[in-house]
Parts: structure tokens; C-alpha cells; sequence
């Protein structure tokens, strides 16, 4: 789900994972809608020589990427080589100065709730050595730097650069550092802006590495098909030691990149990389819009969803985290318990959702409300999506009929789920969270009650 990449959404306007190396197709043509600059425009007066690896490195490269992009370099990009425990120091100064360390704790929470992650789980060190598996390296926008890792083969450096450039390139002209900014609640607007630059940098990379194919011709990202190139993403992130990781850790990582770039290349269909600017300056706002892209032209709005109760626990329980999901992390949390067709089938039309973890002592659990986008046909759509998890991996069921289902589960407390017209409610917990053995803190019988409070509430 999206939440899994919080971590990674710190730097995700920079950081990339690139071992699933693009398929080398002919060269492609600038787009005719956006003039590629030349060097001369945009690096005049020339730099002094370069004097180190990285900046001869970047001194080829960046030219390259300004024709495919086709937007200025603005200022010169500094470039430093790291080794991979160097490269992921600086990736976790960065997530200490932009995120609060309650909001990475809070989302490894959720999702041992959930059922996602296993309980007994450093979920903050299983992010690093995930994004260390799959970091080729990433720019910083608060200092304009590009930082590679050292370790690099030829080709894996050149996709590496390629993509990282086009950052410092929206940066020059967006402000990246601005955009990426964390704001508590409001996680599916963070995860639609880093979509859009994943997606943007990605189509460009494969511009510029298809430009580079000895066959040459006049082919481009978009003559990739997006089902090939998704599969070369998914690829790269089951390989390596990363691909021990959860694997809601794995899709979560992976999300940006896939549906960003199938945003992207939808866009550049229609009006090339000048219909791209025009989605940076009015960004999508919501994961929805990021999935299809009719609901960004249409600038479609989310629907009002408050935060769901939660005074059927008892007295002494507090906020610990509050956000939204997104249809994209519904999507994710329904292909852990479905498959990935019926998963996007069902997380379609979504409308809004909201999640609230609450706590209590050495207590914890988690409600979320998803609403469909108002409509007859969404009635049954809740209920498709019931029925999809019911008959999923969710397990075994101790209550259920046609509205609800219920699993009692002895570390976690019960997940339920609930339909009420077009409302699915999901409650997870509460789970006594005792160290070295979680253990319920609840049954069926109050997650039904749970789940009547939340659906009887406004929305």
C-alpha cells in the first residue's frame, strides 16, 4: 500500500532504484512540441574542464538529457561518488531533516496491523536495506547535487545519470525541494507529485538510452509497451537481496515508477513533453488522477472522507497517524490479499478513503474507510471487492455473511470488513503490542461494533 513508501517518498522526487536497466531500442526523436536546447544555450559560458570522474560524467551526460527533456539546465549540476554505506547515510540525512521519526514508526505500525509486515520487524531498517539493494543513486535538491553510487558498471551509471538529471532539471524549473515537502495527512498528494517526477524522469531516461542504441531510427519511450516495461520494473525489485523484502514493501517501492511513467507516456501521446510542463504546473493532486489520466484532465476532486471514529474502544485511546490511501494504495493493499487484475478492478472508481491508527497505552489499531465514487453500479462494487478479499488471501473467516467478514488472528487482534452501501470499513486490532510477542487485544464481536460506529458515521 502507499504508506509503504513513506519512507522512500522523502527523497523520492530524487532517489531512484535503476537494476531493472531499460531494453535498448532505436533512437528516438526530440518531441516536436517541446524544442530540445542545445549545449551552447545551455551551457554558456562553458564550465572550466572537469576535473574529476563524476563531473566529466555529468558534462557528457547532461547535454544529452536537455535535448530529450527538453528543458534548460539552469545552473551546473555538482556531482560526488559514494560508496553504497556513504550513498545511504546521505539518503537517511535527508529522511531525518524532512521526516519526524514518529511518522516512520506510525507506518511500520499500520502495517504489522494490517498483516503486511511480520510483527517482530525493523521496518525502518528493512527500508534502508531495500533502497540500498535498489539505489543506483539520486539527486538532492536542497544542494543541487548529484550523488552516485561508485560501485557502478558502464551502462548501469549512464541510466543512473540520465534519470537523475532530469530531476535536477525539474528542479530548475519547478523546485523540487518545495514540492516534495512533508505534510502530515496528506500522503496520496505527496505520492501523485512523486509519481509525476518518477514517471517524467523515467520516460526520459529511456529517450536518451534509446537515442544511444547503435541502430539508431526513430523509436522512443512510448514504442515501449507499457506491460514490457512495467514487468522490467517489478523485475528489478524481486532481484537481489531486496527481493527478501515484504513484498508490500516491493510493489510500494516500485508504484511511482510504473504508474508515473504510464501517466507520463499518456500525456506525451497527446501533446508530447509540453503536455508534461503542463501537468507540472498543475500537478495531479491525487493517485486516482495519476492512474488515469481522463481524471487530471478533468481535474476530478477526491470526495470529503473524515478520519473514522473510534469511541467503541473505550476511553484513553489517541490519534497516532491519520492519512490517505489513495485508489494507488488501495490498489497495493488489495493485491496482498487479491490478485493484481482483480485488485485494480476493484480499487476503480474510487472516490476517497482515510485511515486513522490509534493507540492506548501498549495498545494499538487501525480503521480505514474507502468510499466509491457515488454512482448505482458502485453499490456492487463494494460488494465485488468484499467478495474479491473474502475468497483471497485474507484467511479464513470466523464471522461473515453477505456485509461482513471477520478473522480473529491471536497476535494482531481481528481484521474486519465491512460493506454499507457504497463504504467498505476496515478494522484492524486492537493488538496488545507486548515486546517479543504481540497478542490480541480484541475479537469479532468488537470489530463488528467497530465497523457499525464507522459506517454510521458522517463521512
Amino acid at each position: 500500500m502507499r504508506r509503504a513508501a513513506l519512507l522512500v517518498a522523502g527523497v523520492a522526487l530524487g532517489a531512484c532504484g535503476t537494476s531493472a536497466t531499460p531494453t535498448r531500442s532505436p533512437a528516438a526523436a526530440p518531441s516536436p512540441s517541446s524544442p530540445p536546447a542545445t549545449a551552447e544555450s545551455a551551457f554558456a559560458p562553458q564550465p572550466p574542464a572537469p576535473a574529476t570522474r563524476e563531473t566529466r560524467l555529468i558534462a557528457r551526460m547532461l547535454p544529452r538529457v536537455v535535448a530529450a527533456r527538453g528543458l534548460q539546465a539552469k545552473r551546473p549540476v555538482p556531482g560526488l561518488l559514494l560508496d553504497r554505506a556513504a550513498l545511504i547515510a546521505q539518503v537517511k540525512e535527508h529522511v531525518s531533516r524532512e521526516l519526524p521519526p514518529e511518522a516512520i514508526r506510525n507506518e511500520g505500525l499500520s502495517l504489522q496491523l494490517f498483516g503486511f509486515v511480520p510483527t517482530e520487524f525493523d521496518y525502518e531498517a528493512a527500508q534502508y536495506r531495500l533502497l540500498e539493494d535498489q539505489l543506483a543513486g539520486f539527486y538532492e535538491p536542497s544542494d543541487g547535487t548529484m550523488y552516485m553510487a561508485s560501485d557502478l558498471g558502464d551502462q548501469e551509471a549512464e541510466a543512473t545519470l540520465a534519470h537523475e538529471l532530469v530531476h535536477a532539471l525539474q528542479d530548475g524549473r519547478w523546485n523540487l525541494e518545495s514540492r516534495s515537502k512533508y505534510v502530515p495527512g496528506d500522503g496520496d498528494r505527496s505520492e501523485a507529485v512523486s509519481a509525476l517526477a518518477e514517471g517524467d524522469a523515467t520516460s526520459a531516461m529511456f529517450d536518451v538510452l534509446i537515442a544511444s542504441s547503435p541502430r539508431g531510427g526513430t523509436k522512443s519511450a512510448l514504442d515501449v509497451p507499457d506491460d514490457v516495461f512495467a514487468d522490467q520494473i517489478r523485475g528489478g525489485m524481486d532481484q537481489g537481496p531486496g527481493a527478501g523484502s515484504p513484498h508490500v514493501m516491493r510493489t510500494s517501492l516500485a508504484a511511482p515508477y510504473i504508474y508515473g511513467t504510464l501517466f507520463v507516456h499518456a500525456l506525451r501521446r497527446r501533446g508530447g513533453w509540453a503536455a508534461v510542463d503542463e501537468a507540472w504546473d498543475e500537478p495531479p493532486t491525487t493517485t486516482e488522477q495519476i492512474l488515469h489520466v481522463e481524471k487530471w484532465l478533468a481535474h476530478e476532486p477526491p470526495l470529503v472522507m473524515a478520519a473514522p471514529p473510534f469511541a467503541t474502544l473505550g476511553g484513553g485511546w489517541k490519534v497516532a497517524d491519520e492519512d490517505t490511501e489513495g485508489e494507488l494504495g488501495t490498489r497495493l493493499a488489495f493485491e496482498e490479499w487479491t490478485d493484481p487484475t482483480m485488485a485494480a478492478s476493484v480499487s476503480a472508481d474510487w472516490g476517497a478513503d482515510r485511515g486513522v491508527l490509534v493507540t492506548s497505552g501498549d495498545r494499538a489499531a487501525y480503521a480505514w474507510r474507502l468510499r466509491y465514487d457515488p454512482a448505482a453500479s458502485n453499490d456492487s462494487r463494494a460488494a465485488r471487492a468484499l467478495r474479491a478479499i473474502k475468497h483471497g488471501a485474507m484467511g479464513p473467516a470466523k464471522a461473515t455473511d453477505d456485509a461482513f467478514i471477520c478473522r480473529e488472528r491471536g497476535d494482531r487482534g481481528p481484521i474486519a470488513i465491512a460493506r454499507s452501501g457504497s463504504d467498505l470499513v476496515f478494522v484492524f486490532g486492537p493488538a496488545r503490542l507486548t515486546p517479543g510477542k504481540w497478542t490480541s487485544a480484541g475479537d469479532c464481536a468488537l470489530a463488528r461494533k467497530w465497523t457499525r460506529e464507522i459506517a454510521a458515521a458522517r463521512p
